[in-house]
């Protein structure tokens, strides 16, 4: 099967090589799994992700992308990160950070073991990111069947917060949520003093603009409607099966 990790990224070309590094250490080698990034046309760094990229070694089944366009929300960036992937062939859209650290070998096939094993042909999954665990699906993992049937990855109407319990949300409401305890990948967040305050969290916690995630959760609020619809579109696929 063919994992896509997509991964929006600003002004942190060593950490997303962290992740990507971690993410291939740790796999098993018998899946292809291609990196997609999204990095701002204005970020200040962009020649810096280059070098970092030609360091980078991979395997046959490793593929790596950086898409440089126009600055705009994760909540866009992930959408057209995830178009990318379907037009790649890809089976599962996993969403990345790049402050995340995989730390479970062979976690790729404990994943597709969770999917084959699974009630349904569609499903919502997360790993351990050591901050929410079972409480909260930070980093949801997808079919690309999920963009097919819903028309998005992310919804893209947020400014920055909220893309995960969105559809955290809408998987609840179609049943289909699973959460995989057995593999960690760390989120290495400054609020639990794993990493530095940087100019990329200040850059999206800009008192200045506004509190995006004070905005973020009165969209949030006001499109339940929107999550039920979703929600009930995945339910009739289900019904299908």
């Amino acid at each position: 099967m063919k994992i896509s990790i997509l991964t929006p990224t600003r002004n942190r070309a060593e950490n997303l090589s962290r992740m990507v590094r971690s993410a291939v250490n740790t796999s098993s080698g018998s899946n292809d799994i291609q990196f997609l990034n999204y990095i701002d046309d204005d970020d200040p760094s962009i020649d810096f992700y280059k070098s970092e990229q030609n360091k980078l070694q991979f395997d046959d089944c490793v593929k790596f992308f950086n898409i440089i366009s126009e600055h705009q929300s994760v909540s866009k960036s992930w959408n057209v990160l995830a178009s990318e992937a379907l037009a790649r062939d890809c089976d599962i859209l996993m969403m990345g950070n790049d402050d995340q650290v995989f730390k479970t070998q062979d976690w790729d096939l404990i994943l597709i073991d969770e999917i084959k094993n699974f009630d349904h042909s569609l499903y919502c999954m997360w790993f351990d990111d050591k901050i929410n665990a079972k409480n909260h699906c930070a980093f949801p993992i997808v079919p690309k069947e999920w963009f097919e049937i819903l028309g998005y990855f992310t919804p893209g109407i947020f400014h920055f917060g909220y893309n995960d319990t969105w559809i955290f949300d809408v998987a609840k409401r179609a049943g289909i949520t699973r959460f995989i305890p057995t593999v960690i990948v760390e989120h290495m967040h400054f609020t639990v003093n794993k990493s530095e305050f940087d100019e990329t969290y200040s850059f999206n916690r800009n008192q200045l603009r506004g509190n995006l995630y004070d905005k973020d959760k009165i969209i949030y609020d006001e499109t339940v409607n929107q999550r039920i619809t979703d929600s009930e579109k995945l339910r009739r696929m289900l019904s299908k099966v």
